[in-house]
């Protein structure tokens, strides 16, 4: 099994991040991550509109979802200004953390 593919599997089942991302955030982060080459701790740049084309996606389901993968911590808008191509930076996540009992 690769590194990419060992470190993907890692972040969504051994982290628990797939039972977290909702809805359609999934599409977004796995085109996401291939863009940054199934690595972590990269940056890559990405319109909104290659983001819809790549995902089948409605501009508004592709900003909802970035939203939600940011409060994640599973992606970073490292680019502020309206109306510009943002960059993204897609780090290591870390361990959810476990609800004292």
């Amino acid at each position: 099994m690769s590194t990419q593919t060992q470190w993907l599997r890692s972040v969504l089942f051994d982290r628990g991040y797939l039972a977290r991302i909702k809805g359609e955030a999934i599409k977004v982060y796995l085109v996401m991550v291939a863009a940054c080459g199934g690595r972590p701790d990269r940056s890559v740049t990405m319109s909104l509109s290659q983001l819809m084309d790549r995902t089948a996606l409605s501009c508004p389901t592709v900003i909802d979802s970035l939203a939600r993968l940011e409060k994640l911590g599973l992606v970073v808008s490292t680019t502020r200004e309206r109306g510009k191509v943002k960059t993204y930076y897609v780090p290591d996540p870390p361990e959810p953390e476990v609800a004292s009992l």
